[in-house]
């Protein structure tokens, strides 16, 4: 066994597809394939499911090594980094377009920037979808992210630092807002959604909030938070969202509390070694602790 097959393995289980991973690997695909084979008679188990080298699929012993590799792959590249003085003390953080997050991260900064002088951070706030794919693809070093994205993404580690609350938001341009005092009065609006990987589950999870109110929500989704909040501030619908959006405090905004927690967490690439991003934790979970 050698670190090549490995190499090959992990990157034709990431993509499953040899092609890919030979690409990737600037390798000729019969190589990628025998390099995989050698380490199959090395292991004496079948990792693959072969239909061709375009339709593969992990066996469920292959699954089982790819998850193993891929840990020790990684704390192989965290050694290493942490041996030669690469680990940076520059972090890119990214957080939710449109969440409000002045109440603790600024005082956290603060407190990072006295106990380690060189810390250094950058902020990017863009949508949840591409959060989790700029994390998985280390353009940013650490996300925080509702919980529910990064479930199952084995090559993250993750941390739930704190809850905070569905809502439903809703401006003074739909009709009778006034009269809005529960989930039961949204019956005849639209709930205006985002569309992107989640969209389903997240229309099924509102699905059940609204259950015990005997109505079932109608969704539209747009592309993008802004235009969910333009068609909210116009009075074409409302939004389930959360009380972390900045939004609810415009002028002509209102919204409701449903009462039902939204886990968040702070996520970080196993292959990323930062003290810096230890230190990031560390003061955020005490926060949220004292909190």
């Amino acid at each position: 066994m050698n670190d090549k097959q490995i190499e090959c393995f992990l990157e034709a289980g990431k993509y499953l597809n040899f092609t890919k991973a030979a690409q990737n690997l600037y390798l000729p695909q019969p190589a990628v394939s025998r390099y995989i084979s050698g380490l199959e008679d090395e292991l004496g188990v079948t990792l693959f499911i072969r239909e061709n080298s375009r339709n593969i699929s992990l066996s469920d012993e292959g699954s089982l090594y790819f998850n193993f590799f891929q840990r020790v792959h990684a704390e192989l590249n965290n050694l290493q980094r942490m041996l030669t003085g690469n680990a940076s003390t520059h972090i890119r953080l990214g957080y939710n377009i449109g969440w409000n997050v002045t109440p603790f991260l600024p005082k956290i900064v603060r407190e990072c920037r006295q106990e380690n002088e060189d810390f250094q951070i950058s902020f990017e706030c863009i949508s949840f979808r591409d959060l989790l794919q700029a994390i998985i693809d280390k353009h940013l070093d650490a996300i925080i992210i509702t919980d529910d994205y990064v479930e199952g993404k084995n090559e993250l580690i993750r941390h739930k630092i704190t809850s905070i609350s569905r809502i439903v938001v809703y401006s003074e341009q739909i009709a009778n807002f006034e009269n809005i005092k529960s989930p039961a009065d949204f019956k005849d609006y639209t709930f205006y959604m985002v569309d992107d990987p989640k969209v389903s589950a997240l229309c099924q999870d509102i699905e059940l909030i609204f259950r015990p109110y005997s109505f079932v929500p109608k969704f539209t989704s747009v592309p993008n938070l802004n235009t969910v909040f333009a068609a909210v501030e116009n009075g074409l619908g409302v939004a389930v969202l959360d009380s972390w959006y900045q939004g609810i405090h415009h002028p002509g905004m209102h919204y409701l509390n449903l009462n039902i927690d939204l886990p968040i967490s702070i996520a970080w690439h196993r292959s990323t070694i930062s003290r810096s991003i230890d230190l990031l934790y560390d003061k955020i979970s005490s926060f949220f602790d004292e909190d």
